[in-house]
């Protein structure tokens, strides 16, 4: 095991970045810099998918390790360490599943790939241009047999207020999947037993460390599982209650840039 390696891992929407979805590249160009020298690594954990995380750390691709899908793709210095695909025949029952539920009104179902993102022709505009902000190279398909990709996990989006009692409705409905909610209006659906666990437990191995070395950093229910196998959990104060009650430390505000003070006062000491 590499006793002196030590991983952070932070959820990047509600955590990480700020309420424009963005964050101080300065100042974590400067703590990539200490990183490197104390054999520190920084992974962004998130719902959002590979090609947008790239994109959000461009300038650092090979600094960092990315743990996208909530855990079914991990990526690390320009290769694959780990890939659950759901496939297309499970990804088209689950829309015929989730188009069953009273809840949705309209076509708000998008498939997440290895190579980028596909909605349905049908899907709501209003819905496909909320996915653009979180998805890169967005494409409309006919059905889900048009999608020349490996598809990784189903997006859908219900009412904020009705979202954790559709979550459950849909982990009801078939056991081979997984529904987690990334926040208040969306739920990701990925291969049963994926989460950001399961993809930062690859990347352990992957650096011969134990979860001990891990420092996690969350705000949602699908941060649970990640911030139980940490070493450390650390919530944000915007963090749910599940969340904060789980933590070994709660910090400051997404939107004060909460997770970057810390990593500097880590750093400091």
């Amino acid at each position: 095991m590499n006793k002196q390696l030590k991983v952070f891992a932070t959820d990047m929407d509600g955590t990480f970045l700020d309420e424009n979805r963005s964050y101080d590249k300065s100042r974590l160009r400067d703590i990539l810099k200490e990183f490197k020298k104390r054999n520190y690594l920084f992974c962004a954990a998130s719902g959002r998918q590979l090609l947008a995380l790239e994109e959000l750390f461009e300038e650092f691709q090979d600094q960092v390790a990315f743990c996208a899908e909530n855990g079914a793709l991990v990526k690390y210095q320009g290769d694959i360490l780990y890939s659950s695909i759901l496939g297309q025949d499970k990804a088209n029952k689950l829309v015929d599943l989730v188009r069953q539920n009273p809840h949705m009104h309209r076509d708000v179902v998008l498939f997440s790939g290895l190579n980028g993102a596909y909605a349905l022709q049908t899907a709501d505009p209003q819905f496909v241009e909320f996915a653009n902000l979180y998805y890169s190279d967005l494409k409309l398909v006919k059905s889900v047999h048009d999608i020349e990709d490996e598809i990784l996990k189903v997006c859908v989006e219900f009412p904020p207020e009705k979202i954790r009692e559709c979550e459950d409705w849909i982990n009801a409905q078939m056991t081979d999947i997984r529904a987690t909610t990334t926040g208040f209006r969306s739920i990701d659906i990925m291969s049963a037993g994926i989460s950001k666990a399961t993809g930062l437990s690859h990347l352990l191995t992957h650096l011969q460390a134990s979860p001990e070395a891990l420092t996690a950093f969350g705000d949602q229910s699908n941060d649970l599982e990640m911030l139980e196998l940490a070493g450390t959990a650390i919530a944000v104060e915007n963090a749910i209650p599940e969340v904060l009650q789980i933590s070994d430390k709660v910090i400051g505000h997404n939107r004060d840039a909460a997770v970057l003070t810390e990593l500097e006062a880590i750093l400091a000491h």
